[in-house]
């Protein structure tokens, strides 16, 4: 067996051509240059980059944040321009639907358009309903309501005279039915009895529970 001596890298590296050692001493540094380039675009570059593209996502958050806030305050300050124009007529709302059942004055306006409309009582009923409340209210509650029932006694334009006494009230009131029928009398038929008036209704107001 022959054993052939072990060559240097000397000696390989002479076998290189001349032209090829010559160009990749020149690629050498440029090569050498990309690398180290790569290298801190990895390691160096890239987490600044993620730095400011997350920094640049807040600021446009924070832009639309500010908008929507500026809109809001748009929005508030046309608010209160329009509450300042109607503050004076506010009262209008509590008459309308006020805080308390105020049971006593409707029963009185209704007693009062009655007598006015000049029509006579027959019947009066109201629902059950809370005149005081035993502890402070902790909340409110809308939309509370009591009904009324009451019978009477009249010709048409009394009774048109008692409707539209209550429909220019100020404070909301709903009829649910509206019955007439023609009086009787055992003695006589006469057409000109007084016609049997029943109203049904309810109004409303603002509850605490």
């Amino acid at each position: 067996m022959i054993s052939l001596p072990k060559l240097s890298y000397r000696y390989y590296l002479s076998q290189i051509p001349v032209p090829v050692r010559e160009n990749s001493k020149k690629w050498g540094p440029t090569v050498a240059a990309v690398f180290l380039i790569a290298f801190f675009v990895i390691f160096a570059i890239r987490p600044t980059v993620i730095t400011i593209a997350e920094l640049l996502a807040e600021i446009k958050a924070r832009e639309e944040l500010n908008q929507q806030l500026e809109n809001k305050i748009k929005q508030i300050f046309a608010a209160q321009k329009l509450y300042n124009q109607i503050y004076d007529r506010t009262y209008l709302l509590d008459q309308a639907l006020p805080s308390n059942p105020r049971f006593a004055y409707f029963s009185q306006s209704l007693e009062s358009n009655r007598i006015s409309a000049d029509l006579g009582l027959n019947t009066l009923n109201y629902s059950s309903i809370v005149l005081t409340e035993k502890t402070p209210p902790k909340t409110i509650k809308e939309n509370q309501e009591f009904k009324f029932t009451t019978g009477l006694i009249g010709y048409y334009p009394n009774l048109r005279s008692f409707l539209e006494n209550i429909f220019n009230q100020r404070r909301i009131i709903y009829i649910d039915s509206l019955k007439v029928s023609q009086g009787k009398n055992k003695q006589t038929m006469a057409e000109n009895l007084p016609l049997v008036i029943t109203v049904n209704g309810k109004t409303f107001y603002l509850g605490n529970e």
